[in-house]
Formats: structure tokens, C-alpha cells, sequence
């Protein structure tokens, strides 16, 4: 049990918020925006503020170098949140179809169908799951993927792009010349880190770097990577598409790791993090992003800077489409592309905190014996499925080109087989120096995710012809880690089982299969139970030891509150940690606990100098050109 200092301030009915996703009050108050649970989003809508000096209040450097708990808490809440129309929420019509396929005419995708992020990321709900199928590429539509350990698999997307430049960039310039191409290894292989039982790393192989005709051409590397073709200064080349020793003398190239897998010659859908805000943001609620972060490419190669929270982006293939040709002296953007006078519907700053949520978010765990997990490994392992399903991957320490493990905090989650439940211990991946919570870029060995990080030809069992009659049956190995949890599987969702999931394997798969189904009995029903038990979880009410004392309190007390059972609420973290109101008696005369936040307005930073928004029209004070009017498009009008 832990206490933790607090400063008290209760908030009227008078501030309340009228929309469901975001009630911050008072059991008792007799507003209607209240929570018991604690689960709805408490803070109000307010821009956050891009900035890179941690000396800057508020700023999101601020959040991530002294409140990163709370900078987390207000990434989650960007995900959760359901944006209203003062907000800016969708564009001139609603479920207006987008595209285009590759014929080149036929729409792809519904768009403004969805207030929320949660919309379809809902399992469990109040997470970075998954679930619900959506509207996308063809009839079937497509299965919404989870994203916990959403960080873990971004950074080893990057790594494995870096380590196949060491393999082929030899003068270091950041890209592929047609040279260098030539003088490659025939295949690229790069190693996972060993699995369990294994002395040695897998070698997973990406293709060739060698271009098609020699000294021109075209690469044939994986179909999860996704290439452009540079000048001579390394400078995309656009609609190039190949190297013809004129105009085009190399190439440079990205993972896509997120997306099921959009066919041949067209990758996925989003190669990073922050990429798999701004977009579905676009695509689904119509909300725009101004993103100088992503956009920020001095030399013009093609790929940004680090973000803040440390991740290269890829602007050459995907930026946000508000540009902010237009600036407003306070530095936010004035283009409005979709004509509905909101203005920077999305901030440079919420993107850095929906990228922090996502950079740290949990990962799955497995509900069962660490001798449940060995026998399961091994019987992937002797099907075959390992050849593609690798269970572990090895993220490197800082140097050279490495960044080592970018998250603050890692959520280390077992089985206790006596109490019969997931439990969790908070794993500090920081050191604090003063105030600061100074990252420590570590090597991080990820256990239990397998994939391969590939695409592959599944054969007829996963063939999907698209709304404009192109089949396709390439697709990305998907990660098992959370599989036990994916009612329903694949990616069009339509297994209404693990089994039949399995059986839908074919292709480079096929032998697998067939092993599975030449297997024993008991075989089949021990994988099958070893892969239903790769689970999500309720992240905030798992219960886990968040103080560090070795044992989950069954009362534990925050701000001389007594909370219940020690959980992962990050809100007992915070700088000011969450006192919650505690012991009520509802209407009718029942005592129930509320999580409701007593000290909002502490807790969540909302009189912080770049946080405080006086009128509550979303802007916050320092970017508002009225901070005393209700202006909810652009902090005036």
C-alpha cells in the first residue's frame, strides 16, 4: 500500500460536458456527465501543443519528460474520445465512399462512419483492441486488428528496415544505389531474437535487393516493404517506378506493418504509429491532421527526423493532407482543406500523445503455465507453423542506426495459477533525474509475438477478390500474440474459430496445414488451447503492482483514498495522481465506490500554461486569438 500527496479541488455541475465519452464530474452533482467507473474520458477537448523544450509547461516535451503517465492517459483519451461536430467531426457528407483500388476508379473504403477511434478498435472495450469488421476493399470488409504492443511492433519495423540498410547502404547515405543493389547478398536475412529453447537467433528472409535488369530495374523484396526510386541526391523521384540510370539511380524503401495486406506490388495500409492516427482520423471522422512532425524531411530523402516520441516518419508515402501552406502567427494551420471552417481538427500535438499511447501501449500476455506455453511453442514449432509464426524477436540496444526500446514503462503480465488470473507488475524502462523521466533505450527481448514481419501467397482459402474484381490471397503473417482473444479471425473475419482459421491455410502455408491436420488428436486440442489462451485483457483493471513493493495490494490508497484492488490505472501515476471521490451512497440508498476524479483539473494539468483553455472551446489559451469567447472552429468564430 503507497500514499501519495494531493491537493484537493472539486468541480461543479456548472463545467460539465454534455457528450458521452467525455463525463468528468461528480457522482451526486446531478449533472448527467457522470462516471462511476472511472472509464469515460475526464478531460475536456483541448489541442495539445506540439513542443520540444520541456521547460515549456504543458507542452508536449513537458508531458513526456516529467507527466509521462499522464501524457499516456491523454493518448488513450485521444483514441477513446468521441469527437462531436463542434469538434469538426466528419467532412460535407457522412459514409461517403473513398478510393481508389488499383483499377484506378473503384472507391475502397467508407469514410466519415465513425465518431471514435473506439468505433472499431472496442475488444475489450476501453483498449486498444479490435473486433469489429469494417468497410474496406471488398464485401467481406476487414477485421479490425488490435494494437496492444502497438510500440514493440513499430520499432521492430524500423529496426528491420535499418538492418537491411547496414546490409545494403555501404556509403551510409540512407538509401539503395543501383551499385549497391548489384553488389548485395542474393536473399536478405535478418535475425529474430532466439526462440525459446533455441541458442541462436531465426533468420527471416525479405527478398532481394537486386534489381531486376541488373543495373536497372526494380528490387524484389517482400511485399511488406513498400520502395520509391531516388535522383542522385536521393531525393524521390515521383510516379518513377523502377531504376532506369537517368532519372532514377536507386531506391529507398519502408516497412508497412500495419494492414492485413492490400495485393501485390501495394503493401499495407500505415508504416508507422503516428501514421495509424493521422490516417484512420481522415478516413473515418473526417478529422484533419496538420503534422509538421511527419512532414519534417531537411534533406529530402523521403524520411523525417525522429518524432518526438522517437520514431523516423515517411512522408513520401504518407502525410497528413492538411499541409499548413496557410500559418496563423500562433502556429497552427489555416488551410482547412475540407472546406468546414474547423481549423487544425487535429494538432501536431495530440498526434504526439496518440503516438505515446500507442509507442507504450501493453502488450498481449498468455493465461496459462509457462509449461503450457513451452509445450505450445514446440507443437508450432513441429507443425511448421514457426517457419512463419515467430514466436520471439529481440528489440537492440541504442547505437549506430538503433534505438533501442523507445517506451518509459513496460506491463509485464503472468498467470498466477492459485488466484487464477492475469496479474501485472509495472517495469520502469526509465531512470528519473530530478523531475525528468529520462527514457533508457535499452535492448528489450519480446517474447511470444509471432509473426515474421512478411507477407505470403495464403492460397484459396484466404482469396479475396476486391470491390473492383482484382483477387488477391497475399497477406501479412499475422501476429498471435492476442489471438485467443480475436472473435472473429482473419483478415476478413470471417473464421468463427481458431480452428477454422488453421484450416483456411494454404499457399506457403499449406504444409503447415496438413501437419496440423495429420496431427494427433491431442496435438490439435493442445495447440488449439495453447493459442486460445494468447489474450487480450482489461489493461486498466488488471491487477498488478504499479508501486513496486512486490505485491498487489487488495486496498490500495491514493491520495488517502482507499481505490480497491492495486491495478494499472495510469491515472494513480500521474504527477499529481487522480484522487477519486470513493465511498458514495447512490439514489437508492447502495454504497458503491466511485472513480470519479475529485481533483480533475490538478491531475490532468488543465491550468498548465499551453493547457488551460479559459472558455473550454478546445484551444487552448496560447493559441487562441479570444481566449475569453467560445470559438469552437478556430478559438473565434
Amino acid at each position: 500500500m503507497k500514499l501519495f500527496p494531493i491537493v484537493s479541488l472539486f468541480l461543479s455541475a456548472g463545467v460539465a460536458f454534455a457528450q458521452y465519452g467525455e463525463r468528468p464530474d461528480l457522482v451526486g452533482s446531478g449533472s448527467p456527465a457522470v462516471d462511476a467507473s472511472g472509464r469515460s474520458v475526464k478531460n475536456p477537448r483541448v489541442r495539445a501543443i506540439h513542443t520540444r523544450n520541456p521547460a515549456l509547461l504543458g507542452g508536449t516535451a513537458y508531458l513526456f519528460d516529467q507527466d509521462p503517465y499522464l501524457a499516456y492517459m491523454l493518448g488513450r483519451n485521444i483514441n477513446l474520445r468521441e469527437f462531436r461536430t463542434r469538434d469538426g467531426v466528419f467532412d460535407d457528407k457522412v459514409s461517403g465512399l473513398a478510393g481508389p483500388m488499383p483499377d484506378g476508379t473503384t472507391t475502397k473504403i467508407t469514410k466519415n462512419n465513425q465518431t471514435s477511434c473506439a468505433g472499431c478498435h472496442n475488444l475489450p472495450n476501453g483498449n486498444p483492441g479490435g473486433g469489429p469488421n469494417f468497410h474496406k476493399d471488398s464485401g467481406f470488409g476487414r477485421n479490425s486488428p488490435h494494437y496492444y504492443g502497438a510500440g514493440i511492433m513499430e520499432m521492430l519495423a524500423i529496426q528491420i528496415r535499418e538492418e537491411l540498410l547496414l546490409i545494403l547502404d555501404t556509403n551510409r547515405d540512407g538509401w539503395v544505389s543501383a551499385l549497391e543493389a548489384q553488389t548485395s547478398p542474393a536473399r536478405l536475412q535478418v535475425p529474430t531474437g532466439a526462440l525459446s529453447g533455441a541458442t541462436t537467433p531465426r533468420m527471416v528472409d525479405y527478398g532481394s535487393a537486386r534489381l531486376s535488369r541488373g543495373a536497372a530495374g526494380s528490387p524484389s523484396l517482400n511485399n511488406i516493404f513498400r520502395v520509391w526510386y531516388v535522383d542522385a541526391s536521393g531525393a524521390p523521384v515521383p510516379g518513377a517506378k523502377a531504376v532506369d540510370g537517368v532519372q532514377t539511380v536507386g531506391f529507398n524503401f519502408e516497412m508497412v506493418v500495419w494492414g492485413a495486406g492490400q495485393g501485390v506490388g501495394r503493401s499495407a495500409l500505415n508504416p508507422t504509429n503516428r501514421a495509424f492516427t493521422w490516417d484512420p482520423f481522415i478516413a473515418h471522422s473526417g478529422l484533419e491532421s496538420y503534422d509538421p512532425s511527419t512532414t519534417n524531411d531537411p534533406d529530402g530523402d523521403g524520411v523525417s527526423v525522429p518524432t518526438l516520441a522517437g520514431a523516423i516518419q515517411f512522408p513520401v508515402t504518407h502525410r497528413p493532407n492538411d499541409l499548413g501552406v496557410n500559418l496563423d502567427p500562433m502556429g497552427f494551420s489555416r488551410d482547412d482543406p475540407d472546406g468546414d471552417g474547423h481549423l487544425n481538427e487535429i494538432s501536431e500535438g495530440d498526434l504526439d500523445l496518440g503516438e505515446w499511447f500507442m509507442l507504450n501501449a501493453p502488450r498481449p500476455a498468455f493465461a496459462g503455465t509457462p509449461q503450457e506455453y513451452k509445450r505450445g511453442v514446440s507443437l508450432l514449432e513441429g507443425m511448421g507453423c514457426a517457419e512463419c509464426h515467430q514466436a520471439d524477436w529481440e528489440i537492440h540496444a541504442k547505437a549506430g542506426g538503433f534505438t533501442g526500446d523507445r517506451r518509459f514503462f513496460d506491463l509485464d503480465v503472468a498467470w498466477n495459477r492459485e488466484a487464477q488470473r492475469l496479474e501485472g507488475r509495472v517495469q520502469p524502462l526509465h531512470t528519473r533525474v530530478g523531475n525528468s523521466y529520462v527514457r533508457d533505450h535499452d535492448a528489450f527481448y519480446v517474447e511470444g509475438l509471432f509473426t515474421d514481419f512478411r507477407h505470403h501467397d495464403m492460397g484459396d482459402g484466404f482469396a479475396e477478390v476486391d470491390f473492383g474484381g482484382v483477387r488477391n490471397t497475399v497477406w501479412r503473417t499475422a501476429p498471435l500474440w492476442g489471438v485467443g482473444s480475436g472473435f472473429p479471425w482473419g483478415h476478413d473475419g470471417r473464421s468463427m474459430s481458431i480452428e477454422d482459421v488453421v484450416l483456411r491455410h494454404g499457399g506457403a502455408a499449406k504444409a503447415a496445414r496438413q501437419n496440423f491436420v495429420h496431427a494427433p488428436k491431442g496435438d490439435q486440442l493442445a495447440l488449439l488451447a495453447f493459442l486460445s489462451k494468447l489474450v487480450l485483457y482489461d489493461i486498466e483493471t488488471l491487477p498488478t503492482d504499479i508501486d513496486g513493493d512486490g505485491v498487489i495490494s487488495g486496498d490500495f490508497t491514493v491520495a488517502g483514498v482507499n481505490t480497491g484492488v492495486e491495478r494499472f490505472n495510469p491515472e494513480w501515476l500521474f504527477r499529481t495522481p487522480v484522487q477519486i471521490q470513493g465511498m458514495v451512497r447512490n439514489k437508492f440508498g447502495q454504497r458503491v465506490r466511485s472513480f470519479a476524479a475529485v481533483n480533475l483539473v490538478q491531475a490532468y494539468g488543465l491550468t498548465l500554461p499551453l493547457r488551460a483553455d479559459t472558455d473550454r472551446d478546445g484551444w487552448p489559451d496560447a493559441w487562441d486569438a479570444a481566449p475569453g469567447v467560445a470559438g469552437y472552429r478556430d478559438g473565434v468564430n
